[in-house]
């Protein structure tokens, strides 16, 4: 049945049931009337002297077997013809029917990957069909966002990945074209392709965090004063090299998550306030509960974020200054980790506010359960 269309699937399903009525109508119908004809011959035997009855008795015996023959003979004959009849008008009823999903099933077929943001399913019919295009529909639209983000991504991956190679590599040119080289020109090539190598590892290493961010387990408990203190004392360096102050309030907040993804989190947060914030700042991380969400709130002292990129300092490679991010040796990449590590533990990350005098940025994990 799998094999056949539907069609014909509801045609033959609609025929066995035909059938089978048929049959048993029948059966009941005939045990009803030979019943009946027994009565009718036994009263009549009733009434009758010895000699007719045997006559009649013989005579009606034989009509009656006649009879059953004929009726079970036209029975089946009834049953087959209501049975064909049926099935011609029930392919035919059911065709017309399917027309819809014919249709829709054409418009599918003719979906493409590069066409999927133009694409719109139109359906008419009854109102399955009606909420099946715009199930197709909504689906669509969500397809085409996805791959368009998947395309601009994977760009933004591939220049990322392309400029230190292409760096690497007229650096190399021009050195293989010198003819003597001292003692300097390697130093400064070998510190190049040192540098250059360090960031390409660095953009692979937080593309592959990204990609496996799924499959990560969420089952520790986590206190969030905990990890923020860890991701202070291991930014202490870089803090005193500018001069950054890191402040941590004494208030905690727990919940059930993955604890190297949230450190990273918090650690992203917080190195992101320090290298973009002025000589001499500050960085205060305070974290707290609100219903079920456990937070962090990163507050620094930097120049601020313009409030047409609250949201877009979250999109993979993106970058306010290109110039300050290449200077400070950012891939565009951190924040938009935060925000897929948040998300994964049923939160978000967002700006709070941001002027000349700093910027707050929350970042959001559930109140999770531990899975038993």
């Amino acid at each position: 049945m799998r094999k056949i269309s539907l069609q014909w699937q509801i045609t033959i399903m609609n025929a066995m049931v035909v059938a089978a009525a048929c049959m048993v109508l029948c059966y009941f119908m005939g045990f009803t009337a030979i019943l009946r004809i027994d009565q009718i011959g036994s009263s009549a035997a009733g009434i009758m002297d010895d000699e007719f009855e045997i006559t009649v008795t013989e005579e009606f015996v034989r009509n009656v077997a006649e009879s059953k023959s004929s009726f079970w003979i036209s029975s089946v004959i009834v049953t087959l013809l209501v049975t064909l009849v049926s099935s011609i008008v029930m392919y035919l009823v059911v065709g017309y029917a399917l027309r819809p999903l014919k249709r829709l099933n054409r418009q599918v077929a003719e979906i493409q990957a590069k066409n999927l943001s133009e694409t719109q399913i139109d359906a008419d019919g009854s109102i399955e069909m009606i909420s099946l295009s715009k199930a197709f529909n909504s689906m669509l639209k969500r397809l085409g966002e996805a791959f368009t983000v998947q395309r601009q991504f994977a760009g933004n991956a591939a220049h990322e990945l392309r400029t230190p190679l292409a760096v690497i590599r007229s650096r190399l040119d021009v050195f293989y074209k010198k003819r003597e080289h001292s003692q300097e020109d390697y130093e400064e090539i070998m510190n190049m392709i040192q540098n250059q190598t360090a960031r390409l590892s660095h953009v692979v290493d937080i593309l592959l965090e990204m990609t496996q961010l799924q499959s990560a387990e969420q089952s520790e408990q986590i206190k969030l004063s905990e990890i923020t203190e860890e991701a202070i004392c291991d930014l202490t360096d870089l803090a005193e090299e500018k001069n950054i102050l890191l402040m941590q309030n004494d208030e905690d907040a727990s919940f059930y998550g993955n604890s190297v993804l949230v450190y990273r989190a918090l650690y992203n947060l917080i190195e992101n306030g320090i290298k973009y914030n002025r000589e001499g700042g500050s960085v205060q991380v305070s974290v707290g509960r609100e219903k079920e969400y456990a937070f962090a709130v990163v507050e620094d002292t930097g120049p601020g974020i313009a409030r047409e990129n609250f949201e877009k300092i979250f999109d993979p490679f993106f970058r306010v200054d290109k110039s300050r991010s290449r200077a400070v040796g950012g891939a565009g990449l951190g924040l938009a980790l935060v925000k897929e590590i948040a998300r994964a533990h049923g939160g978000d990350v967002c700006v709070l506010n941001s002027s000349a005098k700093g910027s707050r940025i929350q970042v959001r994990f559930c109140n999770l359960k531990a899975e038993k």
